[in-house]
């Protein structure tokens, strides 16, 4: 029912309305955090049209080429969901205990790290110091209001420490 009205909606702020119904039928507090996703969908266009002119076989075997922006946020979405403790479309992962919240920033970080991600993101967005070139921001959510999402804050560097282009904030 929620997935259906959440249909091809990019930001979990246009979505308010329907996650707090949704969010009022489950746990959400400290122990059961919710993460949110507003895509950023003309960041997201241009970093699907920058991938789709690179060689697809350095893709990651996870991402489907040629990439739309529905089919990018859809892999991106179905990579992070076995970490998760639920979902609902492209803009909520919920209901997730700490581990699996934690669980979620890894696999983004990796998802991110990724040689193919970051030579993308390098043709996509060339100049680094223009202001955010994410493809989405990411909040905790600790109520059921979404409304009271919090940013994520995600780091952008390698396990050796390198810095990174940051695609998720």
């Amino acid at each position: 029912m929620y997935a259906r009205r959440l249909r091809g909606v990019f930001s979990f702020r246009q979505a308010i309305p329907v996650l707090d119904e949704y969010l009022s039928s489950i746990r959400i507090d400290d122990d059961d955090p919710g993460f949110l996703f507003n895509w950023l969908p003309i960041n997201v266009g241009a970093f699907v049209t920058a991938a789709n002119g690179l060689d697809p076989a350095q893709a990651p075997l996870w991402l489907r080429t040629p990439l739309t922006t529905e089919s990018f946020i859809n892999d991106v979405i179905d990579r992070l969901r076995p970490v998760a403790g639920g979902h609902v479309e492209w803009v909520l992962l919920a209901p997730n205990t700490p581990e699996q919240f934690a669980a979620i920033h890894v696999r983004l970080a990796m998802l991110q790290a990724h040689d193919f991600m970051q030579d993308v993101a390098q043709a996509a967005f060339p100049i680094v110091n223009i202001g955010a070139q994410y493809l989405a921001t990411t909040y905790l959510l600790t109520d059921t209001r979404a409304q009271q999402a919090r940013p994520n804050r995600l780091e952008a560097i390698t396990p050796s420490g390198q810095p990174l282009r940051q695609l998720f904030f």
